[in-house]
């Protein structure tokens, strides 16, 4: 059986009402007013409030507001009741956390009725067993705690374009509240997962299963970037804390080693909603920023972002005296793959080598979709060696690849920075070396070396027959 509390600073409407429950055999408390109400509900916890709307001091809403910021009362039964003068904005109304709004003005029996209808749902308020609040007062503090936890997160959303900036100053913030071991920040977007390690020793791919371990239903990213240090150890425990929005899980918050692991995980619970809020924010800057500068068929990057790139790649060099390389591939006779099988082959044909191309690209290299079936990779920080072996191993790739369309081969040309003064430069000396390719047979990668230029390596379909 619930047990109800009655708030009402009317004598009349106490006795009425506590006559009405207590006949149908509920288990009545009341309270002649919101303070009062407030107090008998963080001691007895009622499965139903009934609450006057207009009463002196804090009115029914108030009440309902505050109950509803504590976690014990988030399915309790909530009534408020309205008189004849009372006005309530609807925007008020809808967001009070009141199941139900119920006029005393209706007709006696009519007014039973609807009592005693809601009464009999199933509605339950969880004991509290920590002492989240022992009074109003209480209360009080809890909401401004939160209001204060949840605006300090909202305000990281206006630099939401800086996302490294965001989440190193999340993890600042937390920091306030316990000392770390560990740290680190995962979120999930159907474009891209990103992982930020404060401290864990895993490799990336064991913090990356052991963060999605925390999720029910992960999002699965087209792709994955991890930023901080990380080590080689398999296995490591850690409190893990999942950020939702609109009930989509959308991140993980994980930590170990804490000096005060319940004080930050109230924290967490306290900013779920702005937390969310933040994340999903994130993660919309995130999808623009990749709708803006990748491909949509390969996942590369596109044109607009290579050059951009590229003009970065080549200010660095000429300061730091340092080259770089560009290498541009072409698909061999993509022209009979369309006109023979269809465009839906062609891309098809487009996707798998675009994936072959970004698999062999490490973090020294960025590859893109230059335009129509031509690819283009820029490599910095590695040796001419280094190049050359990445592209054979592309080249090759591609020749032992089973297409729909049949076989299928690459001609590319590659070219160093060194004695160039604009990236533009590069670029057309990489697609000259391109053509040289073509012409002289395709299926195989042209270099120019940084001293002069001339064929350093050929690759070809007469090299693999033979061998």
């Amino acid at each position: 059986m619930n047990k109800i509390l009655l708030v009402d600073d009317s004598r009349f409407w106490r006795i009425i009402l506590e006559d009405l429950l207590k006949k149908d055999g509920y288990e009545v408390l009341t309270s002649e007013n919101a303070f009062q109400g407030i107090e008998i509900a963080l001691m007895e916890y009622p499965d139903i409030i009934i609450t006057d709307y207009n009463m002196p001091g804090i009115s029914g809403l108030q009440l309902c507001l505050y109950l509803r910021s504590i976690p014990a009362f988030k399915d309790a039964g909530i009534v408020i009741l309205t008189g004849s003068d009372d006005i309530i904005n609807e925007f008020w109304a809808l967001h009070s956390g009141a199941n139900k709004f119920i006029s005393k003005m209706l007709p006696k029996e009519q007014l039973e009725s609807e009592l005693l209808e809601f009464i009999q749902k199933k509605y339950k308020t969880k004991v509290q067993q920590s002492g989240y609040a022992n009074n109003i007062y209480d209360v009080l503090e809890q909401k401004m705690r939160t209001e204060i936890l949840n605006r300090e997160v909202l305000s990281l959303i206006q630099f939401a374009s800086d996302e490294f900036y965001v989440v190193s100053n999340l993890n600042n913030f937390l920091e306030y509240f316990s000392n770390f071991g560990t740290l680190a920040f995962m979120l999930l977007s159907p474009v891209e997962g990103r992982i930020y390690n404060f401290g864990f020793p895993l490799g990336k791919e064991r913090l990356k299963k052991a963060l999605i371990r925390a999720v029910e239903k992960p999002v699965e990213p087209s792709v994955w970037t991890f930023l901080g240090r990380y080590g080689n150890e398999i296995q490591g425990d850690f409190v893990s804390f999942v950020v939702k929005y609109d009930s989509s899980e959308i991140g993980v918050i994980a930590f170990s080693d804490a000096s005060d692991p319940r004080s930050v995980y109230k924290v967490l619970v306290e900013a779920e909603e702005s937390l969310g809020l933040l994340f999903n924010t994130l993660n919309l800057f995130r999808e623009l920023k990749v709708a803006s500068s990748v491909d949509n068929l390969t996942g590369l990057f596109n044109k607009k972002e290579l050059l951009k790139f590229l003009d970065e790649v080549h200010s660095l060099s000429l300061y730091g005296k340092k080259s770089y390389y560009v290498a541009m591939l072409d698909i061999d006779d993509f022209k009979k793959v369309n006109d023979t099988y269809g465009h839906l082959v062609g891309d098809e044909v487009l996707r798998k080598i675009g994936e072959i191309v970004k698999s062999n690209t490490g973090e020294n290299a960025i590859a893109a979709r230059y335009g129509g079936e031509e690819f283009t990779i820029v490599f910095t920080n590695v040796t001419e060696s280094d190049v050359m072996g990445t592209i054979e191993n592309i080249l090759q790739q591609i020749r032992s690849t089973k297409f729909s369309s049949g076989k299928c081969t690459l001609s590319c040309g590659v070219a160093s920075s060194e004695n160039y003064s604009s990236p533009t430069e590069v670029l057309r000396s990489a697609d000259n070396l391109l053509y040289i390719a073509k012409k002289s047979g395709k299926n195989k990668a042209v270099y120019l070396s940084s001293q002069k230029e001339s064929v350093l390596s050929e690759s070809s379909q007469e090299d693999e027959d033979a061998s």
